[in-house]
């Protein structure tokens, strides 16, 4: 599985990206929203996008909705995985359409478990 990793903090992506690798996956990191559009224009398209809502130069409500405006990318999964846990913050990303909330710090066994849930293991 191809999972984009939207996170613009070193540490926490490596954690994730670490983890993703040992269940088997392929990452690709993006950093802010250049980085972003440039991963999801280039085919193969990843499987499931892992969202950080905290960016520098965007957050990840917006490219959330982006992605759900997009003719091309309008079903591909994204789960959040944030700080923000507030119910604001979850019902907000819920309703513009995420298919998973998790909020960090998560274990790796966590985050895996939820992916699985979202991507149908």
């Amino acid at each position: 599985m191809r999972v984009l990793v939207v996170e613009d903090d070193d540490g926490s992506a490596l954690v994730i990206e670490k983890a993703l690798q040992a269940y088997g996956c392929q990452t690709r990191r993006a950093r802010n929203l250049g980085e972003i559009v440039e991963a999801l224009v280039v085919k193969p398209f990843p499987h499931l996008v892992l969202l950080d809502i905290m960016l520098p130069d965007t957050n990840g409500f917006d490219v959330l909705n982006r992605i759900r405006q997009h003719p091309a990318l309008k079903n591909l999964p994204v789960m959040m995985l944030t700080a923000l846990g507030e119910r604001k913050d979850v019902t907000r990303g819920l309703m513009l359409g995420a298919n998973g909330y998790v909020t960090k710090p998560v274990l790796p066994s966590a985050l895996l478990e939820a992916i699985e849930t979202v991507v149908g293991g």
